[in-house]
């Protein structure tokens, strides 16, 4: 979703919608034109209270667990050598812990890599246990892996977002329209499906109506030089079960040669 949602086109890999806006702005000239009376507010600025009731429900749900285990699955857009986009499918097992203990084991087409984060260092090491990359971690908290330096970032970025101390807070910075879509069933979960747009980017999530928990995100950026989709699904959430401490603690293979974290821009 760094997820704010925004920013995870840096990492996933969660800029303006210009021709929209400028659309937008020759439909509303005509309007005018043809109808001086009273102008329909651009679709860009409704924001449906329904559906940022629905968003904070689940923001407070994750915000509120101490401990949160999940899965998930996804399908990525990465260029070929001939320009064309190819999918390549991810998926990872989370563990966290508030507030500053996260293990991701991350496999598929991305990056397949086991990635440990204690509080005081971010640690990752590569599924076949050749390769690892460790660095101090700054702040302390979750956010601090959003900040700088990630390897294999496109394979750990999808949650991230969710995880934060605030995800309303977070997922709504720069919110540009937000309205509910319906309901509909995933994995034979009863969902609220929810549609958002922020400079650059629409994306959608379905939240469990029951649980309250984010079971589908695709998120479809539309500016730059690159414009993918990315849909990533959620299951087999647990909320506050214990987790044994040993899960966020990292061991260096014997032999394994270091790597260095690939630089990213910082968060903004």
């Amino acid at each position: 979703m760094t997820l704010t949602l925004h920013r995870i086109s840096r990492r996933l890999g969660l800029a303006l919608l210009a021709s929209a806006a400028l659309l937008g702005a020759e439909r509303a000239a005509l309007a005018q034109d043809a109808k001086p009376a009273q102008a329909a507010a651009p679709a860009k600025d409704f924001k449906d209270e329904r559906a940022l009731a629905l968003l904070r429900g689940m923001s407070d749900t994750l915000a509120g667990a101490k401990t949160l285990s999940f899965k998930v699955r996804g399908i990525v857009p990465a260029p070929s050598p001939t320009g064309q986009f190819v999918s390549l499918l991810a998926s990872s097992r989370v563990v966290m812990q508030r507030p500053d203990k996260l293990f991701v084991e991350a496999r598929g087409d991305l990056f397949p890599s086991d990635s440990f984060y204690d509080g005081k260092s971010v640690t990752v090491v590569t599924a076949d246990r050749k390769f690892y990359a460790q660095r101090d971690a700054a702040g302390g908290a979750i956010e601090a892996l959003m900040q700088g330096l990630q390897p294999g970032s496109d394979a750990t970025a999808p949650f991230l977002d969710l995880l934060v101390a605030d995800p309303y807070a977070f997922l709504t910075k720069d919110l540009a329209s937000a309205f509910w879509v319906g309901r509909t069933a995933i994995g034979g979960v009863r969902t609220e499906h929810l549609a958002f747009t922020a400079p650059g980017l629409d994306w959608e999530v379905w939240i469990g109506t029951a649980d309250k928990l984010p079971r589908l995100m695709v998120v479809s950026y539309r500016s730059g030089e690159r414009q993918p989709t990315f849909t990533v699904e959620l299951s087999e959430w647990k909320l506050n079960a214990p987790i044994p401490a040993k899960t966020f603690s990292a061991a260096i293979p014997p032999g394994a040669a270091k790597l260095e974290f690939k630089q990213m821009g910082p968060a903004k």
